[in-house]
């Protein structure tokens, strides 16, 4: 369990409301940023504390792991500037009986000491919230005095299980509804129905996308499994955010066993100068039954150019990590 910051300002209504956190990928000019980023690295049972107005007035537990969505349509014109693509993540928030202001004298000589050194919310020297911070990771300290600081009551709220918090993540919701839009948006273009049935086939990895991506890959990578019929059509950019041409090209998919593709699709492994890469926040003893040891992973090979650029997009926008790689 980890404990998080969040700065909600002007979005604070519709993510208490709502249940989630929601963080563009990008600043207005593009540039990654750490307290968006950290959006990969949070997992179910973690603490986040929700801070405006100068005050933290809502806590939650995480309920899912951070994912890719669409920009809340209540949202409106907050954030005007921000992608229409971001990263969310599901919380069970509850109101704070009494706000906590860090800045109280009693408080604030207990909270100073315990700031990050990078990646703080707060100004180190006058404990003002720091407004380009989104998300910022506490340490555990910190989460823990303010736990103690919301009052006894809060720690009842935290009496959770990780495991069961998974199991309400509205992801696989979230998902489909961006697909299901985009396949209305496919049929209203003017395209050949062989072309938009192959097109929608392939979000399936089914079709002319699978026989495409056969006679590239010919083995699971993971597992070396090399029966196809044993083996899923995965794509590397995922076909809700590629191009129609990426959605069916063959340097866009991988052939891999069912529990790789799970772990691949989801952003818990990703490929890399030739090896595996297993995510921080990914359960090793889980992974472990899957057939992946994070302490001997298996070496992959190398990949083709054009495989190369769509695993880079994997492992900069899906893979769950809060460092770009």
């Amino acid at each position: 369990m980890r404990y998080w910051w969040v700065n909600q300002k002007q979005t604070h209504r519709h993510e208490i409301s709502g249940g989630y956190l929601w963080s563009p990928k990008r600043r207005a000019d593009n540039a990654r940023n750490q307290f968006y980023d950290n959006m990969k690295a949070v997992a179910p049972g973690d603490i986040v504390f929700s801070y405006w107005d100068t005050a933290i007035r809502a806590f939650g537990v995480l309920q899912s792991f951070g994912y890719d969505a669409p920009k809340p349509a209540e949202f409106g014109d907050v954030g005007r500037n921000w992608s229409q693509i971001g990263y969310r993540a599901d919380v069970e928030y509850r109101l704070a009986a009494r706000p906590v202001s860090p800045r109280d004298a009693g408080l604030w000589l207990k909270v100073q000491p315990l700031l990050p050194e990078k990646y703080s919310p707060l100004h180190r020297g006058t404990g003002k919230g720091l407004q380009t911070v989104y998300l910022a990771a506490l340490p555990k300290k910190l989460g823990e005095l303010f736990l103690r600081a919301l009052g006894p009551a809060s720690g009842q709220v935290f009496v959770h299980d990780a495991r069961a918090a998974q199991v309400a993540s509205l992801e696989e919701r979230e998902r489909l509804t961006w697909e299901r839009h985009i396949i209305a948006e496919l049929g209203e273009m003017q395209i050949q129905s062989t072309e938009r049935e192959a097109l929608i086939r392939a979000r399936r990895g089914q079709g002319i996308f699978r026989s495409k991506v056969a006679q590239v890959e010919r083995q699971c990578r993971v597992t070396r499994v090399d029966n196809g019929a044993y083996l899923i059509a995965s794509h590397i950019k995922p076909w809700r955010h590629a191009a129609n041409d990426e959605r069916l090209s063959a340097n866009n998919g991988l052939m891999l066993a069912p529990q790789a593709d799970f772990l691949f699709d989801r952003g818990f492994i990703s490929f890399g100068d030739g090896k595996l890469l297993v995510s921080d926040v990914a359960d090793e003893a889980s992974l472990v039954k899957l057939g992946v040891d994070p302490d001997r992973p298996p070496e992959v090979g190398r990949f083709n150019d054009e495989q190369e650029r769509f695993l880079e997009f994997h492992r900069t926008e899906i893979f769950r990590s809060a460092s770009a790689r």
